[in-house]
């Protein structure tokens, strides 16, 4: 019989029968899917090492016999794709595509209602049916779970963690998916469905669920990680939560996703609400969605978020989040009194369609300026033409001939920056002062100066001097690459503004409108925050800006306890007006949890300023290893670690703005391209909301742990971080010879899902098929011959090497579905392909199947 089983006339016939499933008739498919599993379910148990010294004793022929009965035993009649093809959630990976997935929830209070619309689609010529899973996280309180499948109600299950668990762990060993750790100890809610041949089924979920409280805030989580199980990327997805609090409702922040919020106008006293929603299309989600808001008693809110970074002495591994936000709507009447000139440029480089967006967005904020506001506007090139020496009051006669002088505003000559910034600060200074009045001066600019006082540094000091008096804000744009970006960072910096840089391709009207937009109605300047029971320290951001309506303040830092008991009180205060107002709040570090996007979060605003000294000052040994160590540290994308770490494939974290830091002399100039889209992209990371920003694309993240794929490996991150000699790129054979193994554990085997009870190392687990990494100070390897076609080369990596030939690379790693048909119309050239990925199949499965077997 071993000899029969073991045979390759059957090893590949079977092979055959199950890779062509997707062309066989209705009645022969699940007779050779089911048969595949089986074979290679038994092949996994055979080759582990438990499994291994039972059978010492053990014949060929005997083991043959156990073979060919349990092969028998799956020819049984039994449902399509059960057992062993269940699925969280979507039901098969690489088996059904979903359409879309679209989540509408209703929150009031701590109360949310959850409705989930989803699309099934089976490519297949033969139905499937399949258990449905609905992950419940532990700390969930779901209640009313309901699901219909085309309008008709299904039976729902709940299973509880050990039911679960055992499912899972078939799937992990039979599809050599680890990612499915991510739910074990979890409850599943579960029913069947069958969806037909080349057909769509719509599903509907409903549930409630009371949201648990953490640092003061309510925390709302939606898995949606779930769908990554599918064979094709999801064609649509969005979440859009209805936000409504009686206690009114200050910061609303989602920390994995770029969420919109919208704060409608109150309808009825007492209603605070807000609407947030996500969209995407053509994506595979491996995040959950996690969205906290908080109530504003008092008129503002707040929140208070920890994590611990594993590895780190006690003075750095405790990091934290403060979030503080205003009432989600300010009565006009209640927004403070703005005092605003604008200082726009018109050298010759602003003509064409860089004035005219200045001019179509300086007419919408004029239209835009609150009644208890006053204004004037400043031209210039090197002469200046002023609008009112003196502010005016915003009325409709003063927006009608502010609005024929922008008309008129037309590129000139050449650029006097001083009296320019002089003149715009002396209009404040000249005019009646207003008590609880905000200065503003928005200074927009596109060159560098050539007329007047050309010196960067005097600039600097010239306005910082003329804006003593006048305490005014001052908000720098710089159009284009030729300016001076070392000089409006200073503008800014001292003068307790922001600088906002429009590269060529960008809407500066666009820009000019949206940031106008956020600084509208102005509810408290001059804002301190003071902490009582912990020591902070590496504060993000450092100086803190005014608040106005719909804005959010995030601060990052580190903190040490510095008070015997767990409580931390937290005091705000700042102006509205002439009145300072402090808002004191109190937290219990026990109670708020650990949250392993903060220590990442920060970790990506450290990176960014430390990137921005180096921009500016040129590269030393100690801030590239500072910034080499908070990348390998928190799995985050640097110039300095692409020798392990991929770049994304867009976005602040790409591989192109990597390597704009290998041209350390066009990197460290003042102007220049290379230089603004670096200072572009560290501004990126220092204003980051999300940790996912600068995640390395071949990073999984599984807690706290980061595993960086390598080839087919994946390689814990921290294993690297004590080496000498890291000149990269990080190849299979330099881990060989860099770092020591302890323990190799096969993947499947009684030893590794004994591992897997281990939260610690379950965690590194879910990272891949073939993984190393350090447990308890030992180095554990776990080895998966037969893992699925997923190899990540070293060779693509995007180096820092000096001549930054960086590459571009995909977005994301997910996991490959271990079957993907590929025309699943049966045709001619669709089962060609098929054919030539027969045989590497085959020939690994024979070799894995002989081999288990002859031992």
């Amino acid at each position: 019989m071993s000899r029969i089983f073991t045979s390759p006339y059957f090893l590949l016939l079977t092979s055959y029968s199950f890779l062509l499933t997707p062309y066989c008739p209705p009645f022969i498919a699940p007779l050779s899917q089911t048969c595949h599993l089986r074979l290679v379910q038994l092949r996994v148990r055979l080759q582990t090492p438990s499994n291994r010294r039972k059978e010492t004793g053990m014949t060929r022929a005997t083991k043959g016999f156990i073979a060919l009965l349990a092969l028998l035993i799956t020819l049984l009649p039994q449902t399509v794709l059960a057992d062993g093809m269940v699925i969280p959630l979507e039901a098969d990976t690489g088996y059904l595509v979903v359409r879309h997935h679209t989540v509408t929830v209703n929150i009031e209070d701590t109360h949310a209602a959850t409705h989930v619309d989803q699309a099934f689609y089976n490519p297949h010529p033969f139905d499937v049916t399949a258990r449905y899973l609905f992950p419940v996280p532990p700390d969930a309180m779901v209640t009313g779970f309901t699901a219909t499948l085309d309008g008709v109600a299904q039976a729902v299950t709940r299973q509880d963690t050990a039911t679960t668990n055992a499912m899972l762990y078939d799937l992990i060993a039979t599809r050599h998916d680890p990612s499915l750790f991510h739910y074990a100890d979890w409850e599943t809610l579960v029913f069947e469905i069958t969806v037909p041949a080349g057909d769509t089924r719509t599903m509907e979920l409903s549930y409630d669920e009371v949201l648990a409280p953490t640092g003061g805030m309510a925390h709302y989580r939606y898995i949606l990680s779930t769908e990554r199980y599918t064979s094709d990327l999801l064609e649509e997805a969005s979440i859009t939560v209805n936000l409504s609090s009686s206690r009114g409702l200050g910061t609303v922040y989602s920390s994995s996703h770029q969420v919109i919020i919208e704060r409608p106008a109150r309808e009825r006293p007492g209603e605070h609400r807000a609407t947030v929603t996500w969209r995407a299309e053509y994506i595979r989600p491996t995040e959950d969605f996690h969205l906290f808001f908080s109530p504003a008693e008092g008129g503002f809110g707040s929140g208070l978020l920890t994590g611990r970074q594993p590895g780190l002495d006690a003075a750095s591994r405790d990091h934290f989040l403060f979030l503080f936000a205003p009432e989600a709507i300010v009565a006009e009447s209640a927004a403070l009194p703005k005092d605003i000139v604008f200082v726009i440029d018109r050298s010759g480089s602003m003509s064409g369609e860089k004035i005219v967006q200045a001019q179509d967005a300086l007419t919408f904020i004029l239209d835009q300026l609150n009644a208890n506001d006053r204004f004037s506007i400043v031209g210039f090139d090197d002469r200046l033409d002023v609008f009112a020496n003196k502010l005016q009051p915003v009325d409709a006669q003063s927006r009608r001939e502010a609005q024929r002088f922008v008309a008129n505003l037309t590129a000139r000559d050449a650029t006097d920056l001083d009296a320019a910034l002089e003149r715009g600060l002396k209009i404040l200074r000249d005019s009646p002062s207003r008590t609880g009045t905000t200065r503003l001066v928005v200074f927009l600019t596109d060159g560098l100066p050539t007329a007047g006082i050309e010196d960067p540094v005097a600039i600097a000091e010239r306005a910082r001097r003329n804006n003593s008096r006048v305490e005014a804000r001052l908000h720098v744009f710089g159009v284009g690459y030729d300016v001076n970006s070392h000089l409006l960072d200073r503008l800014a910096a001292e003068n307790g503004g922001s600088v906002t840089y429009v590269q060529p391709g960008e809407n500066l009207e666009l820009v000019l409108t949206n940031f106008y937009r956020r600084i509208a109605r102005l509810v408290l300047t001059d804002v301190r925050i003071t902490f009582d029971g912990m020591q902070v320290s590496d504060l993000h951001p450092g100086s803190l800006p005014d608040m106005f309506e719909g804005s959010s303040l995030l601060r990052t830092g580190r903190f040490q306890p510095t008070a015997d008991s767990d409580t931390v009180t937290i005091r705000v205060s700042g102006r509205a007006g002439e009145e300072r107002h402090t808002f004191t709040y109190t937290f219990d570090l026990a109670q708020i949890g650990d949250h392993a996007f903060v220590p990442q979060l920060w970790a990506t605003r450290q990176i960014g300023q430390l990137l921005d000294i180096i921009r500016v000052e040129g590269e030393t040994d100690a801030l590239v290893d500072q910034v080499r160590d908070l990348g390998l540290t928190y799995g985050l994308v640097t110039p300095y670690t692409t020798f392990v770490i991929a770049a994304q494939s867009g976005g602040a974290a790409s591989a192109e703005n990597m390597a704009l830091y290998s041209d350390q002399s066009a990197l460290n100039r003042a102007s220049g391209q290379t230089t603004i889209q670096a200072r572009v992209q560290n501004q990126s990371y220092q204003q980051a909301d999300q940790a996912t920003m600068a995640g390395g694309a071949n990073v999984t993240k599984s807690g706290y742990q980061n595993l960086a794929q390598v080839s087919r490996q994946h390689i814990d991150l921290r294993l690297l971080q004590d080496q000498e000699a890291l000149e990269g790129p990080i190849s299979e054979a330099w881990i060989s010879d860099n770092i020591k193994i302890d323990r190799t554990v096969d993947f499947g085997s009684d030893a590794y899902f004994e591992l897997a009870k281990d939260l610690k190392a379950r965690n590194f687990l879910q990272g891949g098929n073939n993984v190393l990494f350090e447990l308890n100070g030992e180095v554990v390897q776990i080895v998966d011959e037969d893992a699925p076609e997923d190899s990540f080369e070293l060779s693509q990596l995007p180096q820092s090497d000096p001549s930054g030939n960086a590459q571009r690379l995909p977005n994301s790693w997910a996991p490959a579905p271990q079957i993907r048909p590929i025309a699943p119309d049966g045709s001619v050239q669709g089962l060609l392909i098929r054919i030539t990925q027969i045989a590497d199949a085959i020939a690994r499965q024979v070799e894995a199947i002989v081999r288990s077997l002859s031992r």
